[in-house]
Protein backbone atom coordinates (compact mmCIF):
# COMPACT_ATOMS: atom_id res chain seq x y z
CA UNK A 1 0.00 0.00 0.00
CA UNK A 2 1.12 3.55 -0.73
CA UNK A 3 0.52 6.82 1.10
CA UNK A 4 1.71 10.37 0.47
CA UNK A 5 2.99 12.70 3.19
CA UNK A 6 2.91 16.39 2.26
CA UNK A 7 2.69 19.66 4.17
CA UNK A 8 3.09 23.45 4.09
CA UNK A 9 1.52 24.07 0.71
CA UNK A 10 0.36 27.56 1.78
CA UNK A 11 -2.26 28.10 -0.89
CA UNK A 12 -2.98 31.76 -1.62
CA UNK A 13 0.19 32.85 0.11
CA UNK A 14 1.49 36.32 -0.82
CA UNK A 15 4.80 36.02 -2.66
CA UNK A 16 7.70 37.75 -0.89
CA UNK A 17 10.38 37.81 -3.58
CA UNK A 18 9.73 41.28 -5.08
CA UNK A 19 8.25 39.75 -8.19
CA UNK A 20 6.01 41.74 -10.49
CA UNK A 21 2.29 41.39 -9.87
CA UNK A 22 2.05 39.19 -12.95
CA UNK A 23 4.88 36.91 -11.81
CA UNK A 24 3.39 36.64 -8.33
CA UNK A 25 0.00 35.70 -9.76
CA UNK A 26 1.67 33.05 -11.94
CA UNK A 27 3.50 31.56 -8.96
CA UNK A 28 0.34 31.54 -6.83
CA UNK A 29 -1.47 29.66 -9.60
CA UNK A 30 1.46 27.23 -9.93
CA UNK A 31 1.36 26.36 -6.22
CA UNK A 32 -2.33 25.50 -6.53
CA UNK A 33 -1.66 23.58 -9.73
CA UNK A 34 1.05 21.53 -8.01
CA UNK A 35 -1.45 20.46 -5.37
CA UNK A 36 -3.85 19.35 -8.10
CA UNK A 37 -1.02 17.54 -9.92
CA UNK A 38 -0.23 15.71 -6.69
CA UNK A 39 -3.82 14.46 -6.41
CA UNK A 40 -3.56 13.18 -9.97
CA UNK A 41 -0.22 11.52 -9.16
CA UNK A 42 -1.89 9.82 -6.19
CA UNK A 43 -4.69 8.41 -8.36
CA UNK A 44 -2.36 7.29 -11.14
CA UNK A 45 0.08 5.58 -8.75
CA UNK A 46 -2.39 3.72 -6.56
CA UNK A 47 -1.92 5.91 -3.48
CA UNK A 48 -4.56 5.08 -0.87
CA UNK A 49 -4.34 8.26 1.22
CA UNK A 50 -2.61 11.65 1.29
CA UNK A 51 -1.54 12.94 4.71
CA UNK A 52 -1.61 16.75 4.71
CA UNK A 53 0.45 17.64 7.80
CA UNK A 54 -0.69 21.23 8.20
CA UNK A 55 -0.73 24.60 6.45
CA UNK A 56 -2.69 23.64 3.36
CA UNK A 57 -3.78 27.28 3.31
CA UNK A 58 -2.03 30.51 4.32
CA UNK A 59 -4.36 32.19 6.77
CA UNK A 60 -7.36 34.37 6.06
CA UNK A 61 -6.45 35.24 2.47
CA UNK A 62 -8.04 32.10 1.03
CA UNK A 63 -10.03 32.77 -2.12
CA UNK A 64 -13.33 31.05 -2.72
CA UNK A 65 -12.12 29.78 -6.09
CA UNK A 66 -9.02 28.24 -4.47
CA UNK A 67 -11.22 26.22 -2.11
CA UNK A 68 -13.34 25.22 -5.11
CA UNK A 69 -10.27 23.90 -6.95
CA UNK A 70 -9.06 21.95 -3.88
CA UNK A 71 -12.41 20.29 -3.22
CA UNK A 72 -12.91 19.56 -6.92
CA UNK A 73 -9.49 17.84 -7.11
CA UNK A 74 -10.45 15.67 -4.13
CA UNK A 75 -13.84 14.81 -5.58
CA UNK A 76 -12.22 13.75 -8.86
CA UNK A 77 -10.01 11.27 -7.00
CA UNK A 78 -12.55 9.43 -4.81
CA UNK A 79 -10.28 6.40 -4.45
CA UNK A 80 -7.81 8.56 -2.49
CA UNK A 81 -8.48 9.75 1.06
CA UNK A 82 -7.14 13.16 2.15
CA UNK A 83 -6.23 13.24 5.84
CA UNK A 84 -6.04 16.91 6.71
CA UNK A 85 -4.37 18.17 9.87
CA UNK A 86 -4.77 21.98 10.23
CA UNK A 87 -1.52 23.86 10.93
CA UNK A 88 -0.77 27.23 12.50
CA UNK A 89 -1.43 29.06 9.21
CA UNK A 90 -4.74 27.26 8.72
CA UNK A 91 -6.32 28.83 11.80
CA UNK A 92 -8.16 31.54 9.92
CA UNK A 93 -8.90 29.11 7.14
CA UNK A 94 -12.43 28.71 7.85
CA UNK A 95 -11.79 27.70 4.25
CA UNK A 96 -14.05 24.66 4.61
CA UNK A 97 -16.68 26.33 6.77
CA UNK A 98 -20.19 26.10 5.37
CA UNK A 99 -18.93 23.90 2.54
CA UNK A 100 -20.15 20.42 1.70
CA UNK A 101 -17.03 18.30 2.03
CA UNK A 102 -16.31 15.24 -0.09
CA UNK A 103 -16.45 11.91 1.77
CA UNK A 104 -12.76 11.30 1.09
CA UNK A 105 -11.68 14.44 2.99
CA UNK A 106 -11.10 13.37 6.58
CA UNK A 107 -10.11 15.83 9.29
CA UNK A 108 -7.98 15.74 12.43
CA UNK A 109 -8.93 17.97 15.36
CA UNK A 110 -8.10 18.85 18.96
CA UNK A 111 -8.37 15.24 20.14
CA UNK A 112 -6.66 12.17 18.73
CA UNK A 113 -8.30 10.55 15.72
CA UNK A 114 -7.17 7.42 13.87
CA UNK A 115 -7.91 6.30 10.30
CA UNK A 116 -7.12 2.68 9.40
CA UNK A 117 -6.18 1.29 5.99
CA UNK A 118 -5.44 -2.41 5.53
CA UNK A 119 -2.29 -2.88 7.63
CA UNK A 120 -1.69 0.80 8.44
CA UNK A 121 -3.14 3.21 10.99
CA UNK A 122 -2.76 7.00 10.72
CA UNK A 123 -3.35 9.05 13.89
CA UNK A 124 -3.20 12.81 14.33
CA UNK A 125 -4.09 15.70 16.60
CA UNK A 126 -3.78 19.51 16.58
CA UNK A 127 -1.34 20.52 19.33
CA UNK A 128 -3.24 23.29 21.05
CA UNK A 129 -2.44 22.49 24.67
CA UNK A 130 0.64 23.06 26.81
CA UNK A 131 0.22 19.72 28.55
CA UNK A 132 1.87 16.30 28.46
CA UNK A 133 -1.44 14.44 28.74
CA UNK A 134 -2.02 14.66 25.02
CA UNK A 135 1.07 12.50 24.50
CA UNK A 136 -0.12 10.02 27.12
CA UNK A 137 -3.31 9.52 25.09
CA UNK A 138 -1.37 8.65 21.90
CA UNK A 139 -3.29 5.89 20.05
CA UNK A 140 -1.65 2.65 18.95
CA UNK A 141 -3.22 -0.04 16.77
CA UNK A 142 -1.71 -3.49 17.30
CA UNK A 143 -0.81 -5.45 14.18
CA UNK A 144 -0.57 -2.30 12.05
CA UNK A 145 2.15 0.02 10.85
CA UNK A 146 1.48 3.06 13.04
CA UNK A 147 1.86 6.50 11.48
CA UNK A 148 1.34 9.71 13.43
CA UNK A 149 0.95 13.20 11.98
CA UNK A 150 1.61 16.46 13.86
CA UNK A 151 2.37 20.06 12.94
CA UNK A 152 5.00 22.09 14.75
CA UNK A 153 8.63 22.51 15.72
CA UNK A 154 10.28 19.26 16.82
CA UNK A 155 12.13 19.55 20.11
CA UNK A 156 11.70 18.76 23.79
CA UNK A 157 8.88 21.17 24.69
CA UNK A 158 5.12 20.73 24.88
CA UNK A 159 2.71 23.36 23.66
CA UNK A 160 1.01 24.92 20.69
CA UNK A 161 3.09 24.20 17.56
CA UNK A 162 5.71 22.47 19.76
CA UNK A 163 6.38 18.74 19.36
CA UNK A 164 8.05 16.91 22.25
CA UNK A 165 9.95 14.12 20.53
CA UNK A 166 11.07 12.57 23.84
CA UNK A 167 7.45 11.85 24.76
CA UNK A 168 6.94 10.13 21.39
CA UNK A 169 9.96 7.84 21.57
CA UNK A 170 9.46 4.11 22.17
CA UNK A 171 5.70 4.46 21.78
CA UNK A 172 5.36 2.19 18.74
CA UNK A 173 5.47 4.94 16.12
CA UNK A 174 6.85 3.64 12.82
CA UNK A 175 6.69 6.97 10.98
CA UNK A 176 6.03 10.47 12.33
CA UNK A 177 4.73 12.69 9.49
CA UNK A 178 5.45 16.31 10.39
CA UNK A 179 4.69 19.72 8.96
CA UNK A 180 5.94 23.23 9.76
CA UNK A 181 9.52 23.24 8.42
CA UNK A 182 9.74 23.80 4.67
CA UNK A 183 12.78 21.66 3.92
CA UNK A 184 12.73 17.86 3.61
CA UNK A 185 14.34 16.11 6.55
CA UNK A 186 14.27 12.44 7.63
CA UNK A 187 15.75 11.40 11.00
CA UNK A 188 15.54 8.59 13.51
CA UNK A 189 12.90 8.94 16.21
CA UNK A 190 14.01 5.86 18.14
CA UNK A 191 15.34 2.38 17.36
CA UNK A 192 12.39 1.42 15.16
CA UNK A 193 10.77 4.68 14.05
CA UNK A 194 11.60 7.82 12.05
CA UNK A 195 10.32 11.39 12.00
CA UNK A 196 10.11 13.34 8.77
CA UNK A 197 9.38 16.85 7.54
CA UNK A 198 8.18 16.56 3.95
CA UNK A 199 8.97 20.22 3.23
CA UNK A 200 6.73 22.31 0.98
CA UNK A 201 5.50 21.49 -2.53
CA UNK A 202 6.79 24.74 -4.06
CA UNK A 203 9.38 27.23 -2.83
CA UNK A 204 7.88 30.69 -2.37
CA UNK A 205 10.89 32.76 -1.31
CA UNK A 206 14.66 32.45 -1.41
CA UNK A 207 14.66 31.01 2.10
CA UNK A 208 13.04 27.95 0.48
CA UNK A 209 15.65 27.02 -2.11
CA UNK A 210 16.37 23.57 -3.46
CA UNK A 211 14.20 20.63 -4.44
CA UNK A 212 10.65 20.64 -3.08
CA UNK A 213 8.03 17.93 -3.17
CA UNK A 214 6.40 15.24 -1.04
CA UNK A 215 7.23 11.89 0.56
CA UNK A 216 5.89 8.66 -0.96
CA UNK A 217 5.38 6.00 1.71
CA UNK A 218 5.35 2.35 0.74
CA UNK A 219 3.93 0.03 3.41
CA UNK A 220 4.81 -3.59 2.92
CA UNK A 221 5.37 -6.58 5.22
CA UNK A 222 4.84 -4.50 8.33
CA UNK A 223 7.38 -1.85 7.37
CA UNK A 224 7.17 1.67 5.97
CA UNK A 225 9.69 2.88 3.38
CA UNK A 226 9.80 6.65 2.70
CA UNK A 227 10.99 8.14 -0.59
CA UNK A 228 11.25 11.86 -1.29
CA UNK A 229 9.66 12.78 -4.64
CA UNK A 230 10.75 16.14 -6.17
CA UNK A 231 7.60 17.71 -7.56
CA UNK A 232 7.87 21.49 -7.88
CA UNK A 233 7.41 23.07 -11.31
CA UNK A 234 10.22 25.55 -10.56
CA UNK A 235 13.24 25.45 -8.29
CA UNK A 236 14.58 28.43 -6.35
CA UNK A 237 18.35 28.94 -6.20
CA UNK A 238 20.55 31.16 -4.08
CA UNK A 239 23.81 31.61 -6.01
CA UNK A 240 26.83 33.04 -4.21
CA UNK A 241 29.14 34.77 -6.69
CA UNK A 242 32.66 35.85 -5.69
CA UNK A 243 33.44 39.10 -7.53
CA UNK A 244 36.71 39.83 -5.75
CA UNK A 245 38.99 41.89 -7.98
CA UNK A 246 36.31 42.78 -10.52
CA UNK A 247 36.34 46.40 -11.71
CA UNK A 248 33.84 46.52 -14.56
CA UNK A 249 30.20 45.44 -14.58
CA UNK A 250 30.89 43.16 -17.55
CA UNK A 251 33.38 41.19 -15.44
CA UNK A 252 30.89 40.89 -12.60
CA UNK A 253 28.12 39.75 -14.94
CA UNK A 254 30.41 37.17 -16.53
CA UNK A 255 31.10 35.66 -13.11
CA UNK A 256 27.38 35.58 -12.36
CA UNK A 257 26.71 33.73 -15.60
CA UNK A 258 29.41 31.19 -14.79
CA UNK A 259 28.09 30.67 -11.25
CA UNK A 260 24.57 30.03 -12.60
CA UNK A 261 25.67 27.63 -15.33
CA UNK A 262 23.25 24.70 -15.59
CA UNK A 263 20.30 26.39 -13.89
CA UNK A 264 17.10 26.16 -15.91
CA UNK A 265 15.74 29.41 -17.37
CA UNK A 266 12.37 28.38 -15.89
CA UNK A 267 13.78 28.64 -12.36
CA UNK A 268 14.14 31.54 -9.94
CA UNK A 269 17.56 32.81 -8.90
CA UNK A 270 18.91 35.15 -6.26
CA UNK A 271 22.52 36.19 -6.85
CA UNK A 272 24.53 37.10 -3.75
CA UNK A 273 27.59 39.11 -4.76
CA UNK A 274 30.41 38.25 -2.36
CA UNK A 275 34.06 39.13 -1.84
CA UNK A 276 36.02 42.39 -1.78
CA UNK A 277 36.04 45.07 -4.47
CA UNK A 278 37.66 48.48 -4.68
CA UNK A 279 35.76 51.79 -4.34
CA UNK A 280 36.36 52.44 -8.05
CA UNK A 281 34.61 49.22 -9.12
CA UNK A 282 31.58 49.72 -11.34
CA UNK A 283 29.09 47.64 -9.36
CA UNK A 284 25.54 48.63 -10.28
CA UNK A 285 22.84 46.29 -8.99
CA UNK A 286 20.19 47.85 -11.25
CA UNK A 287 22.41 47.38 -14.32
CA UNK A 288 23.08 43.73 -13.45
CA UNK A 289 19.39 43.20 -12.77
CA UNK A 290 18.54 44.54 -16.21
CA UNK A 291 21.18 42.34 -17.83
CA UNK A 292 19.47 39.30 -16.31
CA UNK A 293 16.10 40.13 -17.89
CA UNK A 294 14.79 37.10 -19.75
CA UNK A 295 17.48 34.75 -18.42
CA UNK A 296 15.23 33.22 -15.75
CA UNK A 297 11.57 33.27 -14.72
CA UNK A 298 12.67 35.64 -11.96
CA UNK A 299 16.08 36.88 -10.83
CA UNK A 300 17.35 39.34 -8.27
CA UNK A 301 20.76 40.61 -7.25
CA UNK A 302 21.93 41.38 -3.72
CA UNK A 303 25.20 43.17 -3.08
CA UNK A 304 26.94 41.62 -0.06
CA UNK A 305 30.47 42.56 -1.07
CA UNK A 306 32.96 44.18 1.25
CA UNK A 307 34.77 47.34 0.25
CA UNK A 308 38.51 46.83 -0.19
CA UNK A 309 39.75 50.20 1.06
CA UNK A 310 43.33 50.66 2.24
CA UNK A 311 43.30 53.78 4.46
CA UNK A 312 47.05 54.31 3.90
CA UNK A 313 46.43 54.69 0.19
CA UNK A 314 44.30 57.79 0.82
CA UNK A 315 46.12 59.25 3.85
CA UNK A 316 48.07 61.77 1.79
CA UNK A 317 45.70 61.97 -1.19
CA UNK A 318 44.94 65.69 -1.59
CA UNK A 319 42.15 65.12 -4.10
CA UNK A 320 38.45 65.58 -3.35
CA UNK A 321 38.02 61.82 -3.59
CA UNK A 322 40.76 61.22 -1.02
CA UNK A 323 39.25 63.71 1.42
CA UNK A 324 35.80 62.22 0.94
CA UNK A 325 36.99 58.67 1.62
CA UNK A 326 38.94 59.76 4.72
CA UNK A 327 35.87 61.52 6.11
CA UNK A 328 33.64 58.48 5.58
CA UNK A 329 36.18 56.05 7.05
CA UNK A 330 36.49 58.23 10.15
CA UNK A 331 32.70 58.45 10.61
CA UNK A 332 30.65 56.37 13.04
CA UNK A 333 28.60 54.77 10.28
CA UNK A 334 28.31 50.95 10.32
CA UNK A 335 30.84 49.30 8.02
CA UNK A 336 28.27 48.22 5.41
CA UNK A 337 26.92 51.78 5.25
CA UNK A 338 30.44 53.19 4.86
CA UNK A 339 30.90 50.90 1.88
CA UNK A 340 27.64 52.06 0.27
CA UNK A 341 28.41 55.76 0.88
CA UNK A 342 31.97 55.49 -0.46
CA UNK A 343 30.84 53.63 -3.56
CA UNK A 344 28.08 56.16 -4.30
CA UNK A 345 30.44 59.08 -3.66
CA UNK A 346 33.18 57.73 -5.91
CA UNK A 347 30.67 57.15 -8.73
CA UNK A 348 29.26 60.67 -8.27
CA UNK A 349 32.72 62.22 -8.37
CA UNK A 350 33.41 60.30 -11.58
CA UNK A 351 30.17 61.56 -13.12
CA UNK A 352 28.64 58.08 -13.23
CA UNK A 353 25.02 57.15 -12.57
CA UNK A 354 24.49 56.22 -8.92
CA UNK A 355 22.58 53.05 -8.06
CA UNK A 356 21.43 52.87 -4.43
Amino acid sequence: MKLIHCADIHLDSPMQTHMTARQAATRSAEVLRSFVRMTQYARENGVRAVIIAGDLFDGDRVRERTVDVVLDAMQKTPEVDYLYLPGNHDEAAGAFCDRELPKNLKLFGDSWRTYCYEDAAVSGVVLSEDREEIYERLPHVDGCVNLVTLHGQAGTSCGKDQINLKLLQNRGIDYLALGHLHTYSLQKLDETGAFCYSGCLEGRGFDECGEKGFVLLTIERGRVTPEFVPFSCRTLHRVETDVTGCVRSAEIFARMQEAARGISPDDMVEFLLMGEISPEADLSVSYLQNQLAGSFFFAKVKDETRLAVEPERYRNDVSLKGEFIRQVLASELPEHEKAAVIRAGVLALAGEEISL
